[in-house]
């Protein structure tokens, strides 16, 4: 590793989507500093990976938490290029008229605010070099409704929108803004759960995902890592103010399948 490879910085590392954006950074030549508070899963990530991975606890509620990994970034590095806000959580679940205060806070705190306190200290170090990408993971959910609980959708609504005003803003400081909207993927967070059994859920759940999908199977999270460490990289250099949808065609309509037959019937005739 040179001491011209960029830095990145990436939320909610320790699992799902985040560890995968770890691994592929770290395997396309970035030095990674990545946070999460499954401080166990995050250690054994980064000893995985060798010294140019690096775990940190962050509490994505808690300035302070992040200026520390923006600080820590830059003395052991003396740069950041990139910080993908990754971390999210399903948060509260039911009915509109049962969803209490304090759980909606606490989900915006940690779906929603997140990305702005990553937004504005990625802003703080990268705006003296004029030159960095910022990358939010937002969400289908974030783009229409019916694809995720309302809280975490109205917080993913959020992200859009503030990925494209940030954008707008910070492309006259050389700085690129992006966002990654997943449909299904295979993680623990879409189970509900972090723990052993978000695998024996996910067996549960995937057939009826499947069916929903043009392509009809979930995504793996290493294929929406891809996307992001594409819209992070150089390759990307004119694209800003972009909510990439990664969704295997969730989003585009009914899988082709499940089309009424006069339709499907209508689109195979050779002639009307």
């Amino acid at each position: 590793m040179t001491d011209e490879a960029p830095v990145c910085l990436i939320t909610g590392g320790a699992s799902g989507i985040g560890a995968a954006c770890v691994q592929g950074f770290a395997a396309a030549g970035y030095r990674v500093l990545f946070g999460d508070i499954q401080d166990e899963k995050g250690r054994a990530l980064a000893a995985g990976l060798g010294e140019d991975a690096v775990y940190a606890r962050l509490d994505v509620r808690e300035e302070r938490d992040f200026a520390r990994a923006v600080q820590t970034a830059l003395e052991r590095w003396e740069r950041l290029d990139c910080v993908v806000n990754n971390a999210a959580i399903a948060g509260v679940l039911g009915p509109i008229a049962e969803i209490p205060l304090d759980e909606y806070d606490y989900a915006c705190s940690v779906v929603q605010r997140s990305v702005f306190l990553g937004l504005r200290e990625a802003a703080r170090a990268m705006q003296p070099r004029r030159r960095g990408s910022i990358v939010n993971v937002a969400s289908v959910a974030g783009l229409s409704g019916g694809y995720g609980p309302h809280v975490y959708s109205a917080c993913k609504a959020a992200v859009i929108a503030m990925t494209k005003s940030a954008a707008l803003e910070l492309a006259e400081s050389g700085i690129r803004v992006n966002a990654v909207c997943p449909g299904n993927v295979e993680t623990p967070i879409h189970t509900g759960v972090t723990d052993a059994r978000w695998q024996e859920r996910m067996a549960k759940i995937r057939p009826a995902h499947r069916d929903d999908q043009a392509m009809d199977r979930m995504a793996r999270p290493e294929e929406v890592a891809a996307a992001v460490l594409w819209l992070a990289s150089d390759a990307a250099s004119y694209v800003t103010g972009h909510a990439l949808t990664v969704d295997g065609g969730l989003t585009a309509g009914l899988p082709w399948r499940k089309q009424p037959a006069h339709l499907r019937e209508l689109h195979t005739a050779k002639k009307l």
